[in-house]
């Protein structure tokens, strides 16, 4: 048992190790190495390829939202703070995490695919052979777009929630539109707008990196390609979840911002 649990341990250490070392190369190339071409192919591939999704996901979180909150504020009378909750939901904590985990099913799971694939039939040593570092070509560039195209498509994917909310709240709860769009700009506050941003940004990497790391690790042919695309799609999941938590913490109870 004792020596089964020290497996582990030594095995999570080595994961840490490794995946480290990975992004801290891919962050060395970017500012040492930059390549503009592949990271605006990489944007273009990964960003703008998951538009449709996330937009369609926002949109209808946002009507979901918007009637839910209505139900349960109509009869205490407080459906005039509706575009005020509803904003606020969307931008802290709903439009991040929805548009993180709708694009981790797409673009973390094409990532470790891809990188499988180019594992298991040796294109990855031959790149090595050639003298060209994997991770300075295929990682660096996919992880700059992942970190700059999901704060871009949360922003507009919150403002479709929202705008989302709009229908619910004049035609299901009688909620006058300027009255909406009121309580939305009392949402739009500092502590409101740099959460809405710094949680896609980290979510980017998450998702970005973890794609990456199962797939260069990818060995067994396709079953194995197809290991290290599960693997990567529930890990990258679940530490979306959990690093929403824990900036949501950081940035109420540590800095002390309210909503």
């Amino acid at each position: 048992m004792f020596e089964k649990s020290l497996g582990l341990a030594l095995g999570l250490l080595g994961t840490v190790q490794s995946f480290t070392l990975m992004v801290s190369r891919s962050f060395r190339y970017l500012f040492v190495h930059f390549r503009l071409r592949e990271s605006l192919l990489e944007m273009d591939r990964l960003g703008v390829g998951s538009i449709p999704i996330v937009f369609l996901a926002n949109l209808f979180a946002g009507l979901d939202m918007a009637l839910q909150f209505s139900v349960v504020m109509a009869p205490y009378g407080a459906t005039n703070l509706l575009g005020k909750v509803v904003a606020t939901s969307v931008i802290r904590d709903m439009g991040p995490v929805l548009a993180s985990l709708v694009m981790s099913a797409r673009v973390t799971a094409g990532i470790a695919s891809e990188l499988g694939m180019m594992a298991t039939t040796q294109q990855i040593e031959a790149l090595l052979v050639m003298g060209v570092d994997p991770v300075d070509r295929l990682v660096a560039p996919k992880l700059l777009a992942g970190m700059v195209m999901l704060p871009v498509l949360s922003v507009v994917g919150d403002f479709l929630g929202v705008l989302a909310g709009l229908a619910v709240a004049m035609f299901g709860a009688h909620v006058p539109a300027p009255l909406y769009w009121s309580g939305v700009r009392t949402a739009l506050t500092l502590p409101n707008l740099v959460n809405g941003m710094v949680k896609p940004f980290v979510f980017g990497f998450i998702l970005v990196s973890i794609g990456c790391y199962y797939g260069l690790r990818t060995s067994g042919g396709a079953q194995g390609v197809g290991r290290a695309t599960t693997k990567a799609v529930v890990y990258a999941a679940i530490w979306i979840l959990i690093a929403n938590f824990l900036i949501s913490k950081l940035l109420i109870d540590v800095w002390g911002w309210k909503l």
